[in-house]
């Protein structure tokens, strides 16, 4: 069949759709087929156009079609510090208080916390149940946990004791929280002295220093107040009443550890001062001979005034004129002119402890101000032997030790100088172990400062029994039965 002719002067035309709106079928699908994985499908009708020829009409056809709409991105909301728990309370700020207690809370805690409980077992509840009242970070926890396992507490992981979220959906909070334990206390325990102010000294002068070394404020506050934070929880829900006086007085220990742990890592930093370095450089010490005077090298790097003799002689001089006493600059001055000043360490002690603090006064300020205005003005600071008691003993005879121990031992009290900026870091009662020289016209210096100890400096043998296991026995069975025999066999003997 032929198809229609459709003259050219035929006044009948063809209806074309504008170029933009006419859709291919098969470009619509291969445009389909390649979109992205963001782009959604929508399924249209389109109708083809009607020619009218040889005045025959075409019903219009239907004809599916896919319209591509793109998928519209979501937006990502960064969420807020609140929400994501950055700055919700810890438990530990400065004025939290914990809520009042329900009658209902009340009766629990009379019933857990019962003085006919044995202490190891409320101990336990109450560091189970502190846990969970704060939220404890990484480095408090491991500043508490530590101080738990000084105090005796087993922080060992638990073996073949995990639940999963099977389990845990079955139990009540009770049940939750002793599942997910990580602290206990062994029964052996119980038969032990029980000091709480005792184990507080211990761990934060003499352990948390030398473990964590505390090299910032907010540091020395992270172990101070976590403790004392703890120790609050106890007494508000009066988990052993019996030990209530042991404890206030535990929690005064901690205020008084985070005011001095900080001037003590201020002043080891900071010493031995310009006076005991001019001393040490000039009369024998660490600094002795350290400086060379033709030295030519420089360091770009390093800005600091070098101690030279020239300089060390003129802050020791103008501190006996300006803070010493007439008898010492006199001496100083007739030994100096023989060059007879000779200088010796102190034997038989490993540091001093300070007993007074005397600032400089006006007129000594102001005879700095008037000749030496460059140097530092000195105080004076009064101080008496010390002997740590966490070092080895020192090496003596039997007659000697034996003498020693009756309080013959060798008492000394030293009058040192010491910048103003060094001594507002002192208080009666600091230790601080260092070497101590005499000179042989009347005063005392001190070399490099090792470490400084608080006033309440307490050395207890609980940081020995950290990690320790009772060893096994590895023995065999054959060889514990020969024993028994030998022990059954020695005791007939003696009845005999």
């Amino acid at each position: 069949m032929e198809s229609p002719k459709i003259p050219s002067n035929s006044s009948h035309e063809l209806p074309l759709r504008p170029l933009e709106q006419h859709n291919d079928p098969v470009t619509e699908q291969l445009n389909t087929g390649t979109s992205s994985e963001h782009q959604t499908s929508k399924t249209i009708e389109m109708t083809q156009p009607r020619s009218e020829v040889n005045g025959s009409q075409r019903e219009p056809e239907s004809i599916l079609v896919d319209m591509v709409e793109s998928k519209k991105k979501k937006k990502k909301t960064s969420r807020s510090k609140i929400k994501r728990g950055k700055n919700k309370p810890t438990g530990f700020e400065e004025y939290y208080v914990d809520a009042p207690i329900t009658p209902q809370e009340y009766a629990e805690g009379r019933e857990i916390y019962d003085v006919s409980r044995p202490i190891i077992h409320r101990m336990e509840d109450a560091i189970l149940r502190f846990q969970k009242k704060r939220r404890i970070e990484n480095d408090r926890r491991e500043i508490f946990l530590k101080y738990l396992q000084y105090g005796g507490v087993d922080i060992s992981p638990k073996m073949f004791t995990g639940t999963d979220q099977r389990d845990l959906k079955e139990m009540d909070s009770e049940e939750i929280l002793l599942a997910r334990a990580q602290t206990s206390i062994a029964q052996e325990q119980l038969n032990l002295h029980i000091d709480f102010n005792a184990v507080v000294k211990g761990y934060l002068t003499s352990y948390f220093p030398y473990y964590f070394n505390p090299e910032t404020e907010d540091m020395v506050k992270l172990g101070t107040v976590t403790i004392w934070n703890f120790l609050t929880y106890i007494l508000y829900h009066d988990v052993v009443p019996e030990y209530k006086a042991n404890i206030e007085e535990a929690r005064k220990s901690c205020d008084i550890a985070g005011k001095e742990l900080w001037k003590n890592q201020q002043f080891t930093v900071k010493g031995p001062g310009d006076f005991n370095t001019a001393c040490s450089t000039l009369f024998g010490g660490v600094f002795f001979d350290l400086y060379i005077e033709d030295n030519q090298w420089c360091n770009s790097k390093n800005d600091t005034v070098r101690m030279t003799n020239e300089i060390a002689r003129k802050v020791v001089k103008f501190a006996l004129a300006g803070a010493g006493f007439d008898r010492q600059a006199v001496r100083f001055q007739e030994l100096a002119n023989q060059n007879a000043l000779r200088a010796m360490r102190v034997e038989d002690i490993d540091g001093f402890e300070v007993t007074a603090i005397i600032f400089a006064d006006d007129e000594t300020k102001e005879f700095y101000m008037s000749h030496a205005p460059d140097l530092h003005p000195v105080g004076r600071m009064l101080a008496k032997a010390y002997r740590d008691p966490g070092k080895p003993n020192i090496d003596l005879s039997p007659e000697e030790r034996l003498q020693w121990e009756e309080g013959g031992a060798p008492e000394y009290e030293f009058d040192f100088f010491l910048e103003e900026s060094l001594l507002k870091l002192c208080y009666p009662g600091m230790k601080v172990i260092t070497s101590v020289w005499e000179l042989n016209c009347g005063f005392h210096y001190f070399d490099e400062v090792f470490t400084a100890y608080c006033s309440i400096y307490t050395v207890l043998a609980n940081d020995l029994m950290i990690g320790w296991k009772k060893p096994k026995d590895l023995r065999t069975e054959d060889d514990c039965e020969a024993d028994e025999t030998d022990d059954e066999e020695g005791k007939d003997s003696k009845e005999k």
